[in-house]
């Protein structure tokens, strides 16, 4: 069934030859934007193969609908929105998760501190009690 969906939309697509390099182009500039972003966050480091993989198809998009391949251009664009996309995502995660690494460590220092702390006022109260018994 949702193969015979997605035939179908393809079919209208490409019987519309002018709507589809429009299509193409939308489809190439959204991915330009999405990889700009992905940029943004740190992608080309820390999402190197996805962020890559983004750019390359977007030259090669750019290179099909050139040449006068917009259904070719769109495939291309919508994979290297998507590759993207998940360079994005996976920037983020990556970050999130250094950020929670981070306050776990603090939180352990934090929780070591108050230990020490509790065990220096029971310290001092036992000493306290000492001297009052005397």
């Amino acid at each position: 069934m949702r193969w015979a969906i997605c035939f179908i939309a393809m079919t209208m697509l490409l019987g519309c030859g002018g709507e589809l390099q429009q299509l193409a182009i939308e489809t190439m500039q959204n991915a330009n934007v999405a990889i700009t972003s992905a940029d943004a966050v740190g992608a080309q480091e820390s999402a190197g193969t996805p962020f890559r993989a983004a750019q390359e198809m977007l030259v090669t998009a750019e290179n099909a609908i050139n040449a006068g391949d917009a259904e070719r251009a769109y495939r291309l664009a919508l994979r290297a929105y998507l590759n993207a996309r998940i360079a994005t995502e996976t920037a983020i995660a990556l970050r999130e998760e250094a950020i929670v690494k981070e306050a776990q460590a603090q939180l352990a220092l934090s929780e070591e501190n108050v230990a020490e702390v509790l065990q220096r006022l029971e310290t001092a109260k036992e000493e306290f009690d000492a001297l009052r018994s005397d």
